[in-house]
């Protein structure tokens, strides 16, 4: 791993913590030296993308946001699902979200709730580890075997095992499904998000309490298939 590989490491594991980190949870949890993640995070602060607490732990930055921010108005995908996931919503009344791969996790970065009162939340911002879910093994199954083994280099051989069970089939269906796999009594479908030209760019998911799925799995399934296909077809 090289030196900018290594600063990108450590914005990306500030980005998917919870909560701030000292430079030696920061240096443990990208494989490093303490040493060597505290002179990258003197440049990270330099160009704000890292902020400094005065307990001595590390934040994402103000350039963060802005990032997001250019993320959110400037992204053509991004453009088009909200419009397509709030469609999926109305129609099947559960809660919808638009997934993507960040090397070995899955991020959320649109979600629209149900409207009903018993409801899947999810929140955009999220991360899953890139395991287990529909969402997870939808990417998984759509990814190059160069993506897929990135994905799952730092698994040890069951999670991997576990992660590249069924993706055959997965891709046969044009959907993955998952119950309780993240969260127990919720039930998943996720389908890929492809350009005209057949790149994987996201997953669209459709989550539901498991109370109220039995006998419109597979429609639910089809309308996530058929709604990420459309998105898909509205991207250049």
């Amino acid at each position: 791993m090289g030196p900018s590989d290594r600063m990108l490491a450590l914005l990306c594991c500030l980005a998917n913590g919870d909560e701030a980190m000292t430079v030696k949870q920061l240096a443990d949890s990208t494989a490093q030296p303490v040493s060597t993640a505290y002179r990258h995070l003197r440049q990270l602060l330099a160009w704000g993308l890292v902020s400094e607490r005065a307990n001595g732990r590390y934040a994402p930055g103000a350039q963060a946001v802005r990032l997001q921010q250019g993320f959110l108005r400037r992204n053509e995908l991004m453009r088009w699902a909200s419009p397509v996931l709030m469609e999926l919503t109305e129609r099947t009344q559960e809660s919808s979200a638009l997934l993507v791969a960040l090397r070995d996790h899955a991020l959320c970065v649109e979600m629209i709730d149900s409207p009903q009162p018993l409801r899947c939340c999810y929140r955009q911002g999220q991360v899953q580890p890139l395991v287990k879910g529909a969402s997870a093994r939808a990417l998984l199954a759509w990814m190059s075997d160069a993506e897929r083994e990135m994905a799952l280099a730092l698994r040890d051989e069951q999670e991997r095992n576990v992660a590249l069970q069924g993706l055959v089939d997965i891709r046969e269906h044009g959907f993955a499904v998952s119950l309780g796999e993240i969260d127990e009594g919720v039930w998943g479908a996720s389908a890929p998000v492809l350009t005209p030209r057949g790149q994987l760019k996201a997953v669209v998911s459709v989550m539901a309490p498991q109370s109220r799925v039995s006998g419109r799995e597979e429609w639910l399934a089809c309308q996530t298939r058929d709604s990420a296909q459309r998105l898909g077809e509205l991207l250049q």
